[in-house]
């Protein structure tokens, strides 16, 4: 991301992604990057504000979801892409809706600047939606390893690299375009990667992870490290997001681990669990 200013004179080398007016809009989606743009304004003295707008994020999510928004919004709103976006009116106001979300099933994300007229469209959905059996809800834990939506903070953080996490095809190292760890991801991606997240299975009918969990071998030598995990009903056990060692991530390899005083077994699958 770059900075520039109202003339789209570039001024700096990380942030901005439009500018209106006499304003730099940047995205501060990470925390730390409204951080980095105070220090950029503090360390630079640019006579600027930065503030964080409110916005609430309402997801509209499941099979059923694009049914119910088309009836709100019309059949444009079918048309956006997997983390396309764009404004839609209701009841006199605009939504920035895109179709994203925290789910596999699919849906929508409406971005709520205005409080008034997101309770108003919430309302409206539910009424309209007793049809498709509307609930409301939250991101599930289950629902989220079982469909392998990884989450920053717990299966990854900034220790790991995009090659151990799966995202290679996120990965452009062939434009000119710089940025930082582009030397050293051309390095990684020539040797090779040493792990990488894999799902795990454990016999067990309930676990409550807090933190990282060494996985062991049969030879109790340590071979990932289980970052995530949850019972999953539709297996009938545990399931978890691990980072396994290169020499162990083979499908069905066998893995053990302590929880609670007591050794349970289990083995390396894939990602996505379904």
């Amino acid at each position: 991301m770059h900075l520039y200013d109202d003339n789209a004179g570039l001024i700096n080398d990380p942030v901005v992604l439009r500018i209106n007016e006499n304003k730099w809009w940047i995205s501060i989606a990470d925390t730390d990057v409204i951080l980095f743009a105070k220090g950029l304004a503090i360390g630079n003295k640019f006579d600027v504000k930065i503030i964080e707008p409110k916005v609430d994020i309402m997801a509209v999510q499941g099979p059923k979801s694009f049914q119910l928004m088309e009836k709100v919004f019309g059949e444009q709103i079918t048309k956006l892409k997997f983390f396309g976006f764009d404004y839609f009116e209701f009841g006199g106001a605009k939504h920035l809706i895109a179709q994203s979300g925290w789910s596999k099933q699919g849906g929508y994300e409406v971005y709520v600047q205005n409080t008034e007229a997101g309770l108003k469209l919430y309302d409206h959905l539910f009424e309209i939606g007793k049809e498709f059996n509307i609930k409301p809800g939250c991101p599930n834990l289950i629902e989220r390893i079982e469909s392998g939506l990884l989450s920053h903070g717990n299966d990854m953080d900034n220790g790991d690299n995009p090659y151990e996490c799966g995202f290679d095809k996120y990965v452009n190292l062939d434009s000119d375009v710089i940025f930082l760890g582009k030397e050293k991801l051309k390095k990684i991606k020539s040797e090779g990667i040493k792990r990488k997240l894999m799902g795990v299975k454990l016999d067990l009918d309930k676990i409550s992870l807090t933190g990282s969990l060494d996985l062991a071998d049969d030879n109790n030598k340590i071979i990932g490290e289980l970052r995530s995990a949850c019972y999953s009903p539709h297996f009938k056990k545990v399931i978890g997001i691990a980072m396994m060692k290169k020499s162990h991530w083979n499908i069905d390899q066998n893995v053990k681990a302590s929880i609670n005083g007591d050794i349970c077994s289990g083995k390396v699958c894939d990602l996505p669990f379904i």
